[in-house]
């Protein structure tokens, strides 16, 4: 059994059809967008370096310890 409806409007409407058509566009402001492409570079920035100093991949021991030593020969 099987009921077929047409999705075609008699009339072009004057009010809106679904509730979302009524809703106002959203509006940012210059200020609001830069803030949060800045936020999402630092907080990529701050995810990228706490996971090297997790991983090992970089040190400052070494670059000290080479200073260091050419100091003292």
């Amino acid at each position: 059994m099987s009921e077929d409806y047409e999705d075609i409007l008699g009339d072009e409407p004057d009010a809106a059809v679904v509730r979302w058509m009524d809703r106002p566009p959203m509006h940012i402001g210059p200020a609001a967008l830069s803030s949060a492409v800045a936020g999402a570079f630092l907080l990529g920035a701050v995810a990228a370096f706490g996971l090297m100093a997790l991983s090992g991949r970089f040190t400052a021991a070494p670059a000290v310890r080479n200073r260091i030593s050419r100091l003292l020969h």
